[in-house]
């Protein structure tokens, strides 16, 4: 679909659930969004730097089904669900917090803390039960504060229903944080059109953004009831007040911006949102899912230990093997690129993967899954 525009190490590449190809223009964008002022503009360059904020808020949001204004840039995911958890108001009766069993570890460390705070954590099971709304019924009880949903599970694959456990969840007053971190990029998420009150991402994998250029989506109205502990002058109404005896919270996502932002990562992130927005990401999506048609029909179902669910499922496909040792083995000969979960062979496509990267893939599986 798009292979020019990225460098692909090896010769077929399927590490996008873990780090997204790097763009081609990301050191340009790198040069011309922060460094390049930094050397040439001295005392102005605090305008430019700014822009290339504004530049990734509104590159990022037209892929997440956001407005500019509705997107907070942060360091990384865990930092962004910290800063939503500790704003929590305290409402009465409202003591628990409902995630999965399959959430990505750093979700539950940072949720963990919530018990500081007098919360109950409540897993649900994970699996392919997920993908059905009923099973979600728990994290719509009057006791509930917050339901956390990943829109694809990192090991499953699983889909989640987010349009719907939005919906519940703003229908019994829970506020709703999704984890699009797998998704971003590859898969549509509509944000707005769901009714989230927050969400968390990475430009690291899907995106294809690097390190450092993670984000909170806040709804305007959710976060108006909430009051981020992490303050700093950038959450500030009026940042260049400068009066150190008043704070007035800004309005919306800008409330959990805290410090001064890094804007390096920023600027670099931004290589990858035209590329992006040119293909649209419904098409990425369908392309994507076409090629893992391509992947499921050419080896047995029963080796893929992710969902195979069309429709149901994300980016990425597990497969067991029956020694992983020796399939790495044979794999890195033949330059593909893929980790490891489980003991099984981790792989996800992307824009720049092609048939042909799918069929040195099997061809090198067919020896190794599990009879």
């Amino acid at each position: 679909m798009d292979r020019s525009r990225f460098h692909l190490p090896g010769r077929h590449y399927f590490l996008s659930h873990s780090v997204g190809a790097q763009p081609k223009g990301w050191r340009t964008a790198l040069d011309q969004g922060f460094a390049e002022p930094w050397r040439n503009d001295g005392f102005e360059v605090w305008t430019p730097w700014f822009d290339s904020i504004e530049r990734f808020k509104t590159g990022l949001a037209s892929l997440v089904g956001a407005r500019p204004s509705e997107i907070c840039p942060q360091g990384n995911v865990s930092s962004g669900i910290s800063k939503v958890l500790f704003s929590l108001p305290e409402r009465a009766r409202r003591t628990k917090i409902v995630l999965t069993e399959d959430d990505f570890p750093t979700v539950g460390f940072a949720l963990a803390q919530a018990r500081r705070i007098g919360y109950e954590l409540v897993f649900l099971p994970g699996g392919e039960r997920l993908a059905d709304p009923d099973a979600w019924a728990p994290a719509f009880s009057d006791d509930v504060q917050m339901v956390v949903a990943t829109q694809v599970y990192s090991n499953t694959s699983v889909l989640a229903p987010c349009a719907e456990i939005c919906r519940r969840a703003r229908e019994r007053g829970v506020f709703s944080l999704l984890d699009v971190a797998q998704a971003a990029g590859a898969v549509p998420v509509r944000l707005r059109e769901w009714g989230a009150d927050f969400a968390v991402g990475t430009s690291l994998k899907f995106l294809c953004g690097g390190t450092g250029a993670a984000w909170l989506f806040a709804d305007e109205d959710a976060a108006g009831r909430c009051a981020p502990m992490d303050a700093g002058w950038f959450s500030h109404a009026d940042p260049f007040e400068f009066d150190i005896h008043h704070f007035e919270y800004a309005p919306g996502a800008a409330r959990y911006a805290g410090g001064t932002a890094s804007v390096a990562p920023l600027a670099g992130a931004c290589a990858a949102h035209e590329i992006l927005a040119a293909r649209g990401v419904d098409n990425i999506y369908a392309y994507n899912q076409a090629l893992l048609d391509q992947l499921f029909d050419a080896l047995p179902r029963e080796a893929f230990l992710s969902t195979t669910v069309k429709g149901a499922r994300g980016s990425a496909a597990l497969i067991a093997v029956a020694d992983y040792e020796a399939a790495a083995r044979d794999l890195k000969d033949a330059g593909v690129g893929h980790d490891t979960r489980k003991g099984a062979v981790r792989v996800s496509l992307h824009l720049y993967n092609e048939e042909a990267d799918i069929d040195t893939l099997v061809s090198v599986l067919k020896q190794h899954v599990k009879p």
